[in-house]
């Protein structure tokens, strides 16, 4: 008959299988998983050994895992800037970064900022354009975008301000 083995007498798992862990949660770059088990005490040749078999196996891929990093940020309402800041904050290759951020296009970059500033509208409806600018900077929107959202609605406070001034008539 086998005895249980305590939580502390098992073996403490490979830096290949800790990967594995990690990846399993969210992909990771290898710079990035590269330092989580460097910091969890994993000795440089095991964790250099279980990068290759990762890569090797498919399960770490720095040009998914930019191009994931970059749809998420730009659903949840962030600019060309803030994406390539994280992704050089996180560690992605210069060539996967570049690729995916390819896909971000100047039309789609302004219509996500005007939806930022709509919401951003909505939720502090006092609040001036230079507060809406600063907020849109804060997400990582160009210059040139934030100025064209302002001018747009200053358009559009214009355009509705003579509405009503010729209805008033």
């Amino acid at each position: 008959m086998r005895k249980s083995r305590s939580k502390r007498e098992r073996s403490p798992k490979s830096a290949y299988d800790r990967g594995l862990d990690l990846l399993a949660r969210r992909m990771h770059f290898a710079a990035e998983l590269r330092t989580k088990l460097a910091r969890r005490g994993y000795p440089e040749v095991e964790v250099e050994g279980a990068m290759e078999r990762l890569t090797a196996g498919g399960f770490l891929n720095e040009q998914e895992a930019a191009n994931m990093l970059v749809r998420s940020l730009q659903r949840r309402g962030y600019g060309r800037r803030r994406l390539e800041l994280d992704l050089r904050r996180r560690g992605a290759d210069a060539a996967a970064a570049g690729a995916a951020l390819e896909h971000v296009g100047d039309e789609e970059e302004l219509e996500r900022a005007g939806s930022v500033a709509a919401r951003w509208r909505s939720s502090h409806p006092s609040r001036d354009a230079a507060a809406l600018a600063r907020h849109l900077e804060r997400r990582g929107f160009a210059p040139r975008t934030i100025g064209a959202v302002l001018f747009d609605s200053a358009d559009d406070a214009a355009g509705e301000a003579r509405v009503r001034s010729h209805n008033s008539c």
